[in-house]
């Protein structure tokens, strides 16, 4: 049975030298049957001309589709754009700042070979490692892509390993069936600012339909972690988005939700207070702003997911 063919959708807001990476990286796939889908996000006309040129050097390897949005309108909105003019089956997601494997599109495409797959992700190994600020959570350290009991997650997408059953995808690295990502109505535009969770709201949602995610950690692509552009935030904004984006995610999607806000609330507030969570590429300087921007998040999320429960 031949595999699927792929569509690659890549947000991208001012990224234009690390973008030129990873469309390098996509013309030594050993997977040939895709097309790339770019949505600029920036809404910035300089950037549009950017973005022509560089799209312009690769049209002789690769088949390129570039969508501009006329402001910047968020990671999820972007993609979802993208997602709309998909032609092929399978919708495939990474961020501008990857850069993939050889191998990467045929390890996330054979799987759907399989018709109770509904998503497949691999692993993310991070180039430019500047992630120390978050804690590690030793005791999970051989778990990949599971919701904890208390709402929070356990992410681990740089490990190796087998493949296995995951509760939800990357978005560094995630690929879904068209078919069941419109059926559940894309990504909700709800994740706003750093778009934290918005692939975990949709991985749950697609899960729920009865569907396997897969994590296969042969489907690689390298992260660099860009600096600036894409939906990077200061340090203090980050903590806010934190806080609004997972309360949402808890209140939209889980069960039993208020006790795991508040178990959410507290042990994040205990991470800050130890100088242990802050965002994955900062230091803060001031602590009690940390603090305050998260409670600030947080009680923002509550009252927006309170009125869409209420809608």
């Amino acid at each position: 049975m031949p595999l699927q063919e792929a569509s690659v959708i890549i947000a991208t807001r001012n990224r234009e030298p690390y973008l030129r990476d990873l469309l390098s990286s996509l013309c030594f796939q050993s997977f040939k049957d895709f097309e790339v889908i770019i949505v600029n996000d920036s809404g910035i006309p300089s950037s549009r001309e950017k973005l022509e040129n560089i799209v312009r050097a690769y049209l002789n390897k690769l088949e390129i589709k570039l969508l501009h949005n006329s402001r910047n309108l968020g990671v999820p909105v972007s993609l979802n754009h993208g997602a709309s003019v998909a032609s092929n089956e399978i919708l495939v997601f990474t961020d501008d700042d990857c850069i993939a494997d050889k191998d990467w599109l045929l390890n996330l495409v054979k799987w759907y070979s399989n018709q109770k797959v509904g998503g497949v992700g691999g692993r993310v190994i991070p180039i430019e490692n500047d992630a120390k600020w978050i804690p590690k959570k030793t005791r999970f350290a051989n778990i990949v892509g599971k919701l904890n009991w208390d709402g929070d997650l356990i992410n681990n997408f740089e490990l190796g390993g087998k493949p296995s059953f995951v509760d939800f995808l990357s978005g560094a690295n995630m690929s879904f069936r068209k078919n069941l990502f419109r059926k559940v109505g894309g990504f909700s535009s709800i994740y706003r600012g750093n778009a934290y969770r918005f692939e975990t709201d949709l991985s749950l949602r697609i899960k729920s339909l009865g569907f396997h995610l897969i994590y296969d950690p042969n489907a690689i692509v390298f992260h660099r972690r860009a600096k600036s552009g894409g939906c990077r935030v200061s340090v203090y904004e980050w903590n806010y988005w934190l806080g609004r984006n997972h309360t949402l995610f808890v209140l939209r999607c889980l069960r039993r939700r208020v006790l795991k806000v508040f178990l959410f609330a507290f042990k994040n507030c205990i991470r800050i207070l130890m100088h242990q969570r802050s965002c994955p590429y900062g230091k803060p300087r001031k602590w009690e702003k940390v603090l305050w921007m998260f409670f600030k998040g947080l009680l923002d999320g509550v009252q927006i997911g309170i009125k869409h429960l209420l809608a």
